[in-house]
């Protein structure tokens, strides 16, 4: 009888173990969302459109037909009809100022061209600001990149102007993010006295008789709010700017961050996280010569997820804009004021925070965007594949990348290197709509027609990512469908601008996500919609494949998706968002 029934309980463990295994075997394959009728362009090798996906975790478990992806819905599984829209990966915003862009839409006078069509407009808000804002409180005027081409008047605001319409008050305007016109109170405000040429690596221009014009070129270090409030920070990171992104549609940001910024996020890291992805790259000034000594201090600390934050590299500016005349060209610009532009560093000096950004297991961004400064960074980052040292990473090329690569010019071979050594590279697609003109006017028209050359980049092998470049300057190169519109239509503020340089609307989406995520070395996990990839991703509301290219722009984002989780819905309640 004992042992009767010692057997039968033995017998009976034995079926409650294997009960177990196959419940535990059960579970592992059942999805926690699935998302069934939709047309999701997957983006994949093979372009593969499916119905459906399968979410577990946070990433994509499976894709396929509705019929397969039901069998792994269980009774606990939450079900999203996508009632036949069309869904793309969630868009990777690869370049972009973040912060600073939401603090500018939040807090600057609004000086864009959108609003602001002259000085003599311009002048007028700035008087009208000065008479409620207290003596000796800064008046900080966002105004669009390549002003002097686009204001009625031809030109930027002077000095002299800006003491007349703020006589108590420092004011600077933004001409981009470049350059900038400060009066006379803020030239005080900011030391910046009689002689003096330079400031922490701010070029300052000089009448003829040695004062200040007010012109201010790369002042990025002396910037009157370059230090922001970190509880303002917090409040940007973790709720202004995802709201902003995700109801765009973009799921991830490689943002650019001034050093002091670094500490908060490192914070913000640990804590519970929003509902878009950070990849970080710190910057100090336009040169570089201001970051750390050492660079380890710079790192996140142990155990952060870094599918939502990750320290990628550091920002450096060989040159300042091609839109400002800054850019370093090896042909003189258009016009009698002709000149070369402006570079931040030498050759020698960029070779060296190459190799040290290099050894550190970082990625070195080098903004370039005339074509002397593209060349300065193609011979840097070939001098580091040459004599990588001690220390250097074994995916040592996936950690070169070049910023505005070829937007507004290319040298002779600058597609043929970047190509051959591996290098990243980062562009706009929307400023073909914002900047032909400007670029036209500071290159010549035969000169400018070699910019913007996307087809190109392609057909020499380059997978160019996209990023907004969002700084609050311009905000209509916030919306993704302008950048897929304008790179397959060529439409520009001049008209079709080189229609033989368009690219298909595959070819544009995926510099939206796939090449975007390849371009700041999360293409594994990031940028196409399949198996073991994060389930991000975006529903819009038509289906841009079958659409005329003109209608592209139209497009709307009805559902962002992070992590198999609804973070964004066009029915909810609107967002604040620069449109």
């Amino acid at each position: 009888m004992t042992r009767s029934l010692t057997s039968r309980l033995q017998f009976s463990a034995v079926l409650l173990v294997c009960a177990l295994s196959t419940a535990r075997a059960e579970a592992a394959v059942v999805a926690e969302t699935v998302f069934l009728h939709g047309k999701i362009l997957t983006l994949d090798a093979a372009g593969t459109v499916v119905e459906a996906v399968a979410v577990k975790d946070g990433w994509i478990m499976a894709t396929g037909s509705d019929t397969a992806i039901r069998k792994l819905a269980g009774a606990r599984t939450e079900v999203v009809d996508l009632q036949g829209r069309t869904v793309l990966p969630g868009f990777v915003d690869g370049h972009a100022h973040p912060s600073f862009a939401v603090r500018m839409i939040e807090r600057y006078l609004d000086g864009r061209i959108a609003t602001t069509p002259s000085v003599a407009v311009l002048l007028r808000k700035i008087a009208t600001r000065a008479a409620e804002t207290p003596a000796g409180e800064w008046i900080l005027v966002a105004g669009s990149s390549s002003s002097q081409t686009r204001f009625a008047e031809r030109r930027i605001p002077t000095r002299a102007e800006l003491d007349a319409a703020a006589p108590a008050s420092p004011v600077m305007f933004l001409n981009g993010s470049h350059e900038s016109v400060v009066n006379s109170t803020g030239l005080d405000v900011l030391g910046i006295q009689r002689g003096m040429r330079e400031l922490k690596g701010a070029y300052i221009e000089l009448d003829g008789d040695g004062e200040p014009t007010g012109v201010i070129r790369e002042g990025l270090a002396i910037f009157p709010d370059l230090r922001v409030p970190d509880d303002d920070l917090r409040r940007y990171y973790t709720r202004l700017i995802p709201q902003m992104w995700n109801a765009h549609g973009y799921t991830s940001v490689y943002a650019l961050v001034p050093l002091n910024q670094l500490g908060v996020l490192k914070e913000l890291a640990q804590a519970e996280h929003s509902t878009l992805r950070y990849t970080l790259a710190v910057h100090a000034d336009p040169a570089g010569r201001l970051l750390p000594a050492t660079l380890d201090g710079l790192l996140l600390a142990p155990g952060v997820d870094p599918a939502w934050y990750r320290l990628a590299g550091l920002k450096v500016w060989i040159d300042s804009d091609v839109p400002m005349r800054g850019g370093a060209v090896t042909v003189p610009y258009a016009g009698e004021a002709g000149g070369y532009g402006l570079l931040n560093l030498t050759q020698e000096e960029l070779d060296a925070l190459a190799l040290r950004t290099h050894r550190a297991g970082l990625a070195l961004l080098a903004h370039a965007t005339g074509d002397r400064a593209t060349a300065m960074a193609l011979t840097a980052f070939e001098r580091v594949q040459a004599q990588p040292g001690p220390g250097a990473p074994a995916h040592g090329a996936a950690l070169q990348r070049i910023e505005h690569f070829g937007e507004f010019m290319l040298g002779a071979d600058d597609l043929a290197r970047a190509k051959r050594l591996g290098v990243l590279v980062n562009v706009q697609p929307g400023w073909l709509y914002t900047l032909a003109n400007s670029t036209i006017e500071n290159l010549g028209a035969e000169r400018a027609r070699g910019a913007f050359q996307f087809r190109s980049m392609i057909d020499a092998g380059l997978e160019p990512g996209f990023g907004t470049d969002l700084t609050g300057i311009v905000l209509e190169t916030f919306d993704p469908f302008l950048h897929v519109w304008a790179a397959v239509t060529r439409v520009s503020d001049v008209g079709v601008f080189v229609p033989e340089q368009a690219v298909s609307v595959t070819e544009a989406l995926r510099m939206l996500t796939l090449w975007s995520a390849r371009a700041q070395g999360e293409g594994s996990i990031k940028g196409s919609i399949e198996p073991g990839k994060l389930a991000d991703m975006v529903v819009i509301s038509d289906d841009i494949l079958a659409i005329a290219p003109s209608a592209i722009r139209d497009l709307k984002v009805l559902k962002t998706i992070v992590g198999g989780r609804v973070v964004y819905e066009a029915s909810a309640p609107a967002v604040a968002s620069p449109r």
